[in-house]
């Protein structure tokens, strides 16, 4: 039985960033993953916006991590070699509601954010010029900013990798024993692992992690978010998250850009189902109404994916804590927006909390994670030489997001491997472009099958039951 210090259930923002810290501290360290690669559920599917931290309600644990986390995203993705985008966020709203305003900017005073002001009309076309005729006044939060979720996560279980941390992907938590010795004993049917601390952070499966633990029971509610993705030739229609007032259902249907050029509209919020992240009409005509609210019609002739995510919800705020009735048991509960932006301060007080309890730390020395090479970032000095070198980034496999093969061989020859063609996709972008995947996507089943040696046919996009190819023709994917 593999034994380690710690266990963290779930691959999601929370996840890995506990991960990773404590790889970096040190401690001997596994994550559990019930996917066939992390990042592949709640954390991967929202708006990337790093919240400046007036939304939530004062005195809240969603307050207090929301301000704290946001205030470390910019070091954080220097370190990871990940793009932060910090282009601060607009609430914007017509005269007549500009006391709405007023109570969001003495709220976020409250909770402590910095740098927050209202602007007029005048000064908010500076910053935005296609915001709806009726606008007059905006709360603008200059620390707030955008990321990529799946790149984050993907940068933080590669780190803890790095520095001795371990991943067991498709690892579905089946059973939870404690031993007599104290130790938690964690099963997937097949496997068992052994560690003296647990900590539960399996977004939509919490409840059921926390069940299984014997630890305290939560009802879990789930909300879907759709979205509409528009095509980069769309880039400069907004320059950073532009949002409504909130309303007591949400953030509402905000207009929004992505760390890689996109237009991002959404989310709605509607009641769902666990694992629903299927696409209505509902829900994309709500977006394309309520969007006007805030800015001009968008050029929606340019969609190229639509696409949900599900939210988790338990109550009125984060639930995070030790157990009561379970020692060295430690959970994550019901963490919706804004998870995202908090997730690096939840890390560091599960660590507070783990040392409380006797967990031991030690200093390493820490390895760095290299980010991927960006073809598209280099000169063409900078490339010729490249190509030179290592032929493969002369090859072009994905076309709309310029993606060589140099840099696919560079994700499956990482710290956390690439899989599939989903795992690609969350590390290096292909198939997210205009054309989704249909000049590249053969491709990328060609240089997986040769790299892991298997047939076409067992590529999958997703893991198991996704495969692609059905059969051959002449030798070769038709």
């Amino acid at each position: 039985m593999k034994t380690f210090d710690v266990l963290i259930v779930g691959g999601g923002i929370i996840g890995t960033n506990l991960f990773s810290l404590l790889a970096r501290n040190g401690v001997k360290v596994a994550l559990l993953e019930k996917e066939d690669d992390i990042c592949g559920l709640v954390s991967r599917a929202n708006s990337g916006v790093i919240h400046a931290g007036y939304d939530p309600r004062p005195n809240t644990l969603m307050a207090k991590f929301n301000v704290e986390g946001t205030k470390m995203y910019p070091q954080m993705c220097k370190r990871l070699g990940v793009d932060f985008v910090s282009c601060g966020s607009l609430v914007v709203a017509k005269k007549e509601d500009k006391k709405k305003l007023e109570e969001l900017l003495n709220r976020g005073k409250q909770n402590k954010v910095p740098d927050l002001e209202i602007l007029g009309k005048k000064d908010l076309q500076k910053l935005e010029k296609n915001l709806a005729d009726n606008i007059e006044f905006g709360l603008f939060a200059k620390t707030a900013g955008i990321v990529s979720p799946y790149e984050i996560c993907v940068a933080l279980a590669e780190e803890g990798v790095l520095n001795g941390g371990k991943v067991f992907l498709n690892f579905e938590v089946k059973l939870i024993e404690k031993q007599e010795n104290g130790k938690f004993v964690l099963s997937n049917g097949k496997e068992e692992i052994a560690a003296k601390f647990v900590v539960n952070c399996a977004g939509q499966h919490a409840a059921k992690i926390n069940d299984l633990a014997g630890a305290k029971h939560f009802k879990m509610n789930f909300v879907k978010g759709e979205y509409i993705l528009l095509d980069k030739a769309e880039k400069g229609f907004v320059n950073r998250p532009v949002f409504p007032l909130p309303t007591e259902k949400g953030k509402g249907i905000l207009a929004n850009i992505t760390t890689h050029g996109n237009i991002l509209l959404g989310p709605t919020a509607f009641p769902c189902k666990l694992g629903d992240t299927s696409v209505t009409l509902e829900g994309i005509n709500k977006i394309k109404q309520d969007v006007l609210a805030s800015v001009k019609q968008p050029n929606f002739r340019k969609t190229i994916k639509l696409f949900a995510g599900v939210r988790v919800k338990s109550g009125s705020d984060f639930n995070i804590s030790r157990d009561e009735k379970q020692k060295n048991f430690y959970y994550a509960v019901g963490v919706c927006s804004p998870g995202l932006s908090a997730a690096p301060a939840i890390a560091q007080h599960f660590l507070h909390l783990l040392k409380e309890d006797g967990l031991k730390t030690k200093k390493i020395i820490v390895k760095k994670r290299k980010p991927y090479t960006n073809t598209e970032k280099l000169s063409e000095k900078e490339l010729d030489k490249l190509i030179k070198k290592n032929p493969n980034y002369g090859k072009v496999v994905c076309r709309c997001e310029n993606i060589s093969q140099g840099e696919i061989l560079e994700a499956l020859n990482s710290p956390l491997p690439a899989k599939n063609i989903d795992a690609i996709k969350r590390r290096l972008r292909p198939t997210m472009g205009r054309c989704q995947g249909s000049f590249c996507r053969p491709k990328l089943v060609k240089i997986l099958s040769d790299f892991y040696k298997t047939k076409e046919e067992d590529v999958t996009l997703n893991g198991k039951g996704s495969e692609i190819v059905v059969g051959n023709i002449k030798g070769g994917i038709q």
